[in-house]
């Protein structure tokens, strides 16, 4: 990527206006192919920074036009960092040398080290690097930096990459070298940068290491396969600024740009924590074999019109997803479901519960996700590489799950898909209106149409009910105290799930009720009340609710444009359902 690079950098400095030019890129080429020369291990060191690789992906787009505007950064200082991976290397290697590269914010990068500064004021500046054989000097118009090549330790200007203590040497001990939690490197945000250093309190990083630590250890004790996949795959974790779980979801992220590099917030606990590594590896290997293997045709149709870009409900997305992105989330999500089965067996307890709620969703969610894929969007070696992943799930059907998680699991699928359902797809209006005309007139409702995407990321809204019912099962006295208190100044969305994650039917009917009042349009309300329901008492009527709810949204929007006032959700779904669709 460097060498590619390497073609592009000379010809766009000289189109960059700035006083004193621009350094060439071709000198900070014969630096390192020296440096690699005397010391290749302290080239690999710098290239191994993911954020390397996002750097250099990210500035081809940008000569290419292609960047969108996401880099804040003067075209002159993304040029120049090609300098930074040169001093870096140097330094690391003890070659002599000086170089002018760029300082943000008064920081300069090191790649794969860390950060040194603030040497200077201005919001862009340039600085110089004066390298030898024991160390290095970095010096702005505010100050200068003394670094020694001892680059793990923090001293006054210098902010190292943090290398994660305490992972456990076990079986599948870390071959790929050390992992780092980075917080520093300025390409290390998969959306917008340059972004400057974070200043986290130390006890805060600690609570992060003991995660993550703990994680690993967990894996190479009950998963080594996982535990050595993301010691090959990871090098470098970016806490997010979220604040931790709440013993529910985990935001997380891996990017093409920055491979081995993942983001995430704090997970609530050590088992969260591996969950969220092997998913996040996953997407690693998965963006591996991509770019070695086809497994998405370039169309739905074999290839033989322009691609089209078909979408499909995710079962783990709130928003509809393209194949590529559903196969991420089954490839992603099989591991993760491997990983719950495996810990259910060295669990019991309320720890066992909560196994056992994951793998009953799972396996759910991955059945769904396996429906939706079409064979005309995937090559041959993408539907063997779907085979194989139905082949490795079969057995997970014939697990035994308590009861109380397994009922749970079903309601909360089934509420995200009909949610989903309810936010993006829709029928034809003029159906909806010949509808909303024979239910006005009396008349039998006639066969209902087939619904078609129209997405509405505007009506996503975060998830609780999953939340919820993980606490439910891991900390029932902590979800009975939550429950209990917004039983009192709540929100009555919040009162109804919290009644439908404890069973309580009575409870929930009252706070789906007095939701819908508040939000008579809201399809959540609808969705909710029919699942409350036990499955005997539910009639043609909660059945349409919950399997196309988008209908009922769309003819009771058409009678009430005709005239007819709003007709209760039930009553309307009743009529529908008895159409025979």
């Amino acid at each position: 990527m460097l060498r590619a690079l390497l073609d592009h950098v000379d010809e766009a400095s000289r189109r960059t206006r700035r006083p004193g030019g621009v350094p060439s890129g071709q000198a900070a080429w014969q630096l390192l192919s020296t440096t690699q020369g005397r010391a290749p291990e302290a080239v690999e060191a710098v290239l191994a920074d993911p954020t390397v690789m996002a750097w250099a992906l990210r500035l081809l787009r940008r000569l290419g036009g292609s960047d969108a505007g996401l880099s804040s950064a003067p075209l002159w200082a993304d040029l120049g960092q090609f300098h930074a991976l040169a001093a870096a290397a140097a330094l690391r290697a003890g070659v002599s040398c000086v170089l002018r590269v760029p300082a943000h914010r008064g920081m300069v990068w090191l790649p794969g080290a860390g950060m040194a500064g603030p040497v200077a004021r201005r919001r862009w500046s340039e600085a110089e690097v004066r390298v030898d054989r024991d160390g290095a000097v970095v010096r702005g118009e505010l100050g200068e930096v003394m670094l020694s090549r001892a680059l793990a330790e923090p001293v006054p200007g210098w902010r190292p990459l943090r290398v994660v203590r305490g992972l456990a040497p076990g079986a599948a001990a870390r071959e790929a070298g050390v992992l780092w939690l980075d917080v520093v490197s300025p390409y290390r945000d998969f959306a917008k940068y340059p972004k400057p250093p974070d200043r986290p309190a130390d006890a805060r990083l600690c609570v992060w290491e003991h995660r993550l630590s703990g994680a690993y250890a967990l894996l190479d004790r009950e998963s080594p396969a996982d535990a050595a996949a993301f010691a090959a795959l990871v090098r470098a974790v970016v806490p997010k600024s979220v604040e931790g779980a709440e013993r529910g979801l985990v935001a997380s992220a891996s990017s093409l740009d920055a491979f081995g590099a993942i983001t995430l917030s704090l997970p609530y606990d050590v088992t969260q924590t591996a969950a969220v590594l092997i998913h996040e590896t996953r997407h690693q290997q998965l963006n591996a074999l991509l770019s070695l293997v086809a497994l998405v045709r370039p169309s739905g149709n074999g290839g033989a019109e322009p691609p089209k870009r078909r979408l499909h409900y995710s079962p783990w997305r709130s928003d509809p997803r393209p194949v590529w992105g559903l196969l991420h989330g089954l490839f992603a999500f099989v591991g993760v479901g491997r990983f719950w089965q495996t810990h259910r067996r060295h669990v019991t307890g309320t720890e066992a519960q909560r196994a056992d709620f994951e793998l009953a969703v799972l396996r759910e969610q991955v059945r769904e996700a396996v429906a939706a894929l079409q064979s005309d969007e995937l090559t041959e070696a993408g539907q063997l590489f779907v085979d194989e992943i139905v082949g490795l799930v079969e057995s997970w059907h014939d697990a035994e799950v308590a009861v109380g998680p397994a009922v749970l699991a079903h309601h909360y699928c089934a509420l995200r898909r009909a949610v989903w359902r309810a936010r993006h797809l829709r029928i034809p209006a003029p159906v909806a209106a010949r509808l909303a005309t024979a239910w006005a007139t009396g008349a039998a409702a006639p066969p209902l149409p087939p619904s078609t995407m129209h997405p509405r990321p505007d009506l996503i809204r975060p998830d609780t009910f999953g939340p919820l019912a993980r606490v439910f099962l891991s900390a029932p006295a902590a979800f009975a105290q939550r429950r209990l208190r917004e039983g009192r100044h709540g929100e009555p969305a919040l009162r109804a799930e919290y009644a439908a994650v404890a069973g309580d039917t009575e409870e929930a009917a009252l706070g789906y009720a007095e939701w819908a009042a508040k939000e008579p349009w809201n399809p959540e309300t609808w969705i909710g009340a029919a699942l409350a329901l036990p499955e005997h008492a539910r009639g043609a009527g909660a059945a349409l609710l919950l399997e196309r709810p988008e209908v009922v949204a769309d003819v009771r929007g058409a009678v009430e444009a005709a005239g007819g006032g709003l007709p209760a959700p039930g009553d309307l779904a009743e009529w529908l359902g008895g159409a025979g669709a």
